[in-house]
């Protein structure tokens, strides 16, 4: 992948000072916990970027700008691939965190200053594959391998990981986040594919960070130090298991009410 998207790699650095902000989306009540660990997390470590929280109701604390999104997709899938255009215009440089993340530093600031440094967007690779080819099958159904594959030419390519990430306010970033939208509600499942076949149509200059900046205690085993954050997948989900087809399909709602209601079950038997 050429970085500069034919533009050159000469970087630009931006003006200091320039205004931050991070994006954060929760639907569900599993990740609305989350998330208000999370806001707790970056209060205490960067307490004077604000927080634009994405949800169908406000989250109750920590949150500077409330956005209110419809519970469309049970991954929160399409909400945040809107970070560009829900956050506020004069934020300049934005981080986006799942909510099943932790800050445990104020290094967490690095993906701000990479932005600030001129490059257009941050991200880092994917925790426990090198290559997109490593990809389990039952996770992407055979379509959208053979549409990344026909896009990008080969599947040995970096895997990414989508849960931790940066970016500029320009327009090729814009136009970059709605491919992104466009690629992902054609299958409607994980958002890495559409990632890349969304950045190999139209490259920018982007920077990628080992997983010391964004710490999988479940799959990092060979990074000694987690730098700035932690992550903790799943613990966000209202479903459990593999959920074939679509996110916001009724197959999926139906894991969602099957999960909830086995919740509600185990809530009640520890009551007796």
């Amino acid at each position: 992948m050429d970085p500069a998207g034919g533009r050159g790699m000469e970087l630009t650095p931006r003006p200091s000072g320039q205004a931050r902000g991070i994006y954060v989306t929760a639907f569900g009540e599993p990740a609305r916990e989350c998330a208000g660990r999370l806001l707790l997390s970056l209060q205490r470590f960067l307490p004077e970027v604000p927080v634009c929280f994405c949800g169908s109701e406000r989250l109750g604390g920590g949150e500077s700008v409330f956005v209110e999104q419809p519970d469309s997709d049970i991954g929160g899938r399409g909400a945040k691939l809107l970070a560009y255009e829900l956050t506020p215009p004069e934020w300049e440089a934005v981080l986006y965190l799942d909510a099943d993340t932790e800050a445990i530093s104020s290094d967490l600031a690095f993906y701000f200053e990479l932005i600030e440094d001129g490059w257009e967007f941050v991200i880092c690779k994917d925790p426990m594959r090198e290559d997109v080819h490593q990809l389990p099958r039952h996770k992407y159904n055979a379509a959208e391998l053979a549409d990344l594959e026909a896009r990008m030419g080969t599947l040995h390519t970096l895997m990414l990981n989508g849960g931790a990430w940066s970016f500029a306010r320009n327009e090729a970033v814009r136009a970059f986040f709605m491919r992104w939208q466009l690629e992902w509600e054609k299958y409607g499942q994980r958002d890495q594919g559409a990632l890349l076949r969304a950045l190999y149509a139209g490259p920018l200059r982007m920077y990628v960070l080992g997983n010391e900046w964004n710490y999988f205690p479940a799959y990092s085993s060979r990074i000694t130090q987690a730098a700035a954050l932690m992550h903790y997948p799943g613990r966000a989900r209202r479903w459990g298991g593999q959920v074939p087809g679509r996110l916001d399909g009724a197959a999926a709602w139906a894991h969602v009410q099957r999960w909830e209601a086995s919740q509600a079950q185990k809530s009640r038997s520890s009551r007796r």
